[in-house]
């Protein structure tokens, strides 16, 4: 498995030159009790560990969410038009994007692997999303988004309904299942949600 948290040696010529990666860092942190971004693990921050990935394989970063303390002129911080859910950020990044496509990841996941992004990427065509599907679920926020779903999108955010299940129901969705992922996938999609787990995580690590 890739670990691509680790600070890679860049390509300055991205593999994805049509796509956008996108890191969502809107949330409030609420369980975990301070910001999320700025968690420490191994001395990275996870907003660096996912940007590190990210700039990895896209020429062009952006950050989904009111944080001017992380963005530079070469990443760029939006505002939520819809703020406060991660259906809000997607939109954020498909609005932003000057591409067609957007390869979303939230700034609490300590090991994001692009081995798993690259999976995603090469299962796209003819589809509006692709989506990691494991046993425990949909990882909705370490996937790919078309901008074709933005009108779906608008529309059940101005009526308040944050239920990213229901909008898969109305898009054309490929979902990548954990025996099409690279090994290891299970350490790639944990988030940190709770010292708990930050603590676990650091464990580990060592």
């Amino acid at each position: 498995m890739s670990d691509s948290s680790q600070p890679p040696g860049r390509d300055h010529s991205p593999h994805w030159p049509d796509v956008t990666g996108v890191i969502l860092a809107g949330g409030r942190s609420r369980r975990m009790g301070r910001d999320k971004a700025r968690l420490q693990l191994s001395g990275q921050s996870m907003f660096d560990r996912a940007l590190a990935m990210m700039q990895s394989l896209f020429a062009r970063v952006i950050i989904a969410g009111d944080r001017p303390d992380l963005s530079t002129p070469e990443v760029p911080a939006i505002a939520d038009i819809y703020p406060g859910s991660a259906l809000g950020g997607i939109h954020t990044g498909l609005v932003s994007a000057q591409t067609d496509w957007v390869m979303i990841a939230p700034c609490d996941m300590p090991y994001p692997d692009r081995g798993i992004a690259e999976a995603l990427l090469q299962c796209r065509n003819g589809y509006d999303a692709v989506v990691p599907r494991t046993p425990s679920g949909f990882e909705p926020v370490f996937a790919l988004y078309h901008k074709n779903c933005l009108p779906c999108m608008t529309d059940m955010l101005e009526q308040g309904n944050l239920r990213i299940y229901a909008f898969y129901q109305n898009i054309n969705i490929r979902y990548l299942t954990a025996a099409e992922m690279p090994h290891g996938w299970q350490r790639s999609l944990c988030n940190l949600n709770t010292p708990e787990d930050l603590a676990r995580a650091r464990k580990q690590h060592r």
